[in-house]
């Protein structure tokens, strides 16, 4: 266990105890962000969202070690019009300033071509500096960078952390042998994300092929007559042509098959917020509470925001199982992800697991979910309880087509190979941060 003393001359305002475990592991390191970045600052605030345009990054887009690009807003800003300084490449290290602060990823080749908003802080590395974005971003993840940025942070009602606060953060080196292992292991986990999202869109754009020609002309108004009002649905959109038509199209060339005919549909399980513990407070044994926002880029996020004692896990027993697909029912609606080997959680109420009974692939269903042919029946179905947006029991209504068996084959393949690598993916990043924590808080 880490001990330490705190002298008289080091006390500060912030009388917390992370604040002076983390001062006494630091303190001996004599290198800065300040001192490895060229460049630190904000972006820019765009509200003017369009449905085309920019992918436009805000807070809650960025996940520990990926950017999720299912989620950002588009706005109308063309690139070219942008000031070079918010402008994103590779090997850029995005950081959120506000909301969950100090959450940390690297832009890989994926996300190049977006903005940030301002609650986002962009850090790019000196050429010469002397660690990688890898090992920085890794760093910033681990428990030591996280108990360093929650240090620094200042405010009262909203709390959050400034260019100022930011540039003293203190960055502990390895040994080069352990840093270059980490930025190997980081680097090839880059490698496997990107290919993995590049399969994905392969199988979606083979999908897309099959059903291109059932594409009705989007119209600015249409009526329902009052005998085809179904009383289950009051909303505009449960009666749009757009997306009655498109199935209706598909329906003359395939058999349809409703998704709760051929799959099992549970839903999660609440477990208060009292039971929430942070990556700084979690266990060992603690299992990550899976919430909507925690399905990013079609997978289970490795890094939620929250996490909960075993104890809970063993006892709700929800029997998550690989190729199990988890669906956001409730809020962010629509979001999909492949229950994996590697992956251990539990599920909140929000958010359904759905297993397939042999009819149809699990790997083919969740690509159609993902394509805008499923995307329209769940928009079709949605409804707002209060104020929460659902798709409720709606979700067994999906109609989904039956393909023939040799493109199911090669969309199979495809989510097959892409989930492996997001498996391997994941593995690599828990060894980098891994070691960091070994290093720092163990030894």
């Amino acid at each position: 266990m880490l001990s330490f003393k705190i002298y008289s001359n080091e006390l500060e305002e912030r009388l917390l105890v992370p604040f002076y475990k983390v001062l006494q592991i630091t303190k001996k390191y004599p290198l800065t962000i300040d001192k490895v970045a060229k460049l630190i600052t904000n972006g820019m605030d765009l509200r003017a969202y369009r449905e085309e345009g920019t992918p436009y990054l805000r807070g809650t887009d960025i996940k520990r070690c990926q950017v999720n690009m299912l989620t950002p807003k588009k706005v109308n800003y063309p690139l070219e019009d942008i000031d070079d300084k918010i402008k994103l490449k590779e090997g850029d290290i995005l950081i959120t300033r506000k909301g969950t602060v100090g959450v940390t990823s690297v832009v890989s080749s994926d996300c190049k071509n977006v903005i940030i908003g301002t609650e986002v802080i962009k850090v790019r590395l000196k050429e010469d500096a002397e660690i990688s974005p890898e090992y920085f971003y890794t760093l910033l993840n681990s428990k030591i960078g996280i108990m360093q940025i929650y240090s620094k942070m200042t405010g009262t009602v909203s709390r959050g952390i400034n260019h100022p606060s930011l540039k003293t953060i203190k960055i502990p080196t390895l040994s080069k042998g352990d840093q270059e292992k980490i930025d190997n292991w980081v680097k090839e986990a880059k490698l496997k994300h990107q290919k993995a999202i590049s399969l994905i869109e392969e199988a979606k754009t083979k999908l897309l092929s099959l059903f291109s020609k059932y594409e009705p002309r989007e119209e600015q108004y249409f009526k329902v007559y009052s005998s085809e009002i179904n009383e289950d649905y009051f909303t505009p959109q449960f009666y749009y042509p757009l997306y009655n038509k498109t199935i209706e199209h598909i329906k003359k060339d395939f058999e349809i098959i409703k998704l709760g005919d051929v799959s099992e549909i549970k839903r999660g399980n609440e477990v208060g917020s009292d039971n929430y513990r942070t990556y700084l407070e979690k266990l060992e044994s603690d299992i990550s509470f899976v919430r909507t926002s925690d399905l990013p880029n079609y997978e289970i996020d490795d890094y939620p925001d929250f996490y909960i004692d075993i104890g809970i896990y063993e006892d709700l027993k929800q029997d998550l199982q690989a190729k199990d697909i988890l669906f956001s029912n409730d809020g962010k609606i629509g979001f999909s992800a492949l229950f994996l080997d590697c992956d251990k959680c539990v599920i909140q109420s929000h958010i359904r697991r759905i297993r397939m009974l042999n009819k149809l692939s699990p790997e083919y269903v969740m690509i159609f979910l993902n394509t805008k042919y499923g995307q329209y029946q769940i928009r079709k179905r949605t409804v707002v309880q209060a104020t929460i947006p659902t798709i409720g029991d709606g979700l067994k209504e999906i109609e989904i087509p039956i393909i023939p068996k040799k493109i199911e084959s090669e969309i199979i393949n495809l989510v097959k190979e892409a989930y492996k690598l997001k498996s391997e993916k994941k593995v690599l990043i828990r060894q980098a941060k891994k070691l960091i924590e070994k290093k720092f808080l163990e030894d």
